[in-house]
């Protein structure tokens, strides 16, 4: 149960004050050097809480503009987005609205609107050389988030969730109001009188994160509240960034040469077999991350298959016989004692393979 202040009103109803809202500004930023911040300003009223907060607070942060995507997926977009713009206007703050010229059109999913949206705000805030880029996602967003990776049945790196501080490039992202309620933010923009308008799609149950959405109050009923979740995500974080930290050195200290070209490392293979499981996925993974240049994605590794190759490997190192597979860009191959992760040669087009069929039925 939240606790309640001294009239009686939960926590969670109360506005934000602008002197709460710096102590999260520099709370996300950290040990930041920050010299220019980017807002992301949609128009809604966790973001123009967002602005107007740093906006109050603006004599104790860094140089501040003001961005807001057009996604032309709706007819009233381009409305919100000049709506932005008149109320940066009237605070004397630099905007830029950012029209996504080549969105795909409607029933674009909202992954590739979200990956389309920070594609243009990185973009513009290198333009304007802002190191950091601020957007309002909240507590509710974050149980969101919680729910969504759960049911993908993901690993401890995905049950994390959003991060309050990430790397985008060579841009810094920061959520500082992820542990804040939306409603905390509703009640800022009602109190201070700050219009905000609505986006329909956030009622439309044909996206997955609306149908979450209306799980949370059922599930705060059980016990399973907005807070809970986010504070399962921090603990999830604070375990993986210990984990990822051990398994670092662990790496270091199995490695025993690196190709000079980079794609290719042997390591002592029996660690992979006499480390924790969970400890040699992640060198594993490691290793293959580290010979893939910039290309490669974690993402792109599926956790499933990478969990079934090292359950495979694991038995040949102990039966001490050779192994090879491949997985994403790369072949896991063991022998002698010593495990190989190398980049794996170009798959050929099946063009290419039926010239090659043709040239030995000649």
């Amino acid at each position: 149960m939240l606790e309640d202040d001294l009239e009686g009103n939960p926590i969670d109803q109360l506005p934000l004050t602008p002197e709460e809202a710096l102590a999260l500004f520099r709370s996300a930023l950290g040990s930041d050097e920050c010299n220019g911040i980017l807002l992301a300003v949609s128009g809604g009223p966790d973001s123009m809480a967002l602005l107007g907060l740093a906006v109050a607070a603006r004599a104790f942060l860094p140089p501040i503009a003001v961005a807001t995507v057009d996604h032309r997926l709706r007819p009233e977009s381009a409305d919100e987005a000049r709506f932005v713009a008149e109320f940066c206007k009237d605070l004397k703050i630099a905007h830029c609205t950012l029209p996504w010229l080549d969105a795909p059109g409607p029933g674009t999913s909202q992954e590739t609107a979200r990956k389309g949206r920070y594609a243009l705000l990185v973009g513009h805030a290198r333009a304007i050389e802002a190191t950091h880029l601020f957007t309002a996602h909240t507590l509710d967003d974050q149980a969101e988030t919680v729910l969504m990776r759960m049911a993908s049945g993901t690993g401890l790196v995905g049950l994390g969730a959003m991060r309050p501080n990430v790397a985008r490039g060579a841009i810094r992202h920061v959520r500082p109001f992820l542990e804040v309620a939306k409603s905390r933010l509703i009640a800022t923009c009602e109190q201070n009188h700050w219009v905000f308008s609505k986006d329909p799609t956030n009622e439309d149950a044909r996206y997955a994160r609306t149908r979450f959405r209306a799980l949370i109050p059922i599930l705060a009923d059980e016990g399973l509240t907005p807070e809970r979740l986010g504070t399962l995500a921090a603990r999830a974080r604070r375990t993986e960034d210990a984990m990822e930290q051990i398994a670092r050195r662990t790496l270091d200290s199995v490695m025993v040469r690196r190709a000079p070209d980079g794609g290719a490392i042997r390591m002592k293979a029996e660690p992979f077999f006499t480390e924790p499981f969970e400890m040699a996925l992640r060198m594993l993974k490691k290793s293959m991350l580290a010979i893939g240049g910039e290309a490669p994605q974690e993402t792109q590794i599926s956790l499933a298959k990478l969990e079934r190759l090292l359950k495979n490997l694991r038995m040949a190192i102990r039966d001490q016989r050779p192994f090879r597979q491949t997985l994403a860009w790369t072949v896991i191959a063991h022998g002698g004692g010593f495990l190989e992760v190398r980049t794996a040669p170009p798959r050929r087009t099946q063009r290419e393979n039926s010239r090659t069929a043709q040239g030995r039925g000649g």
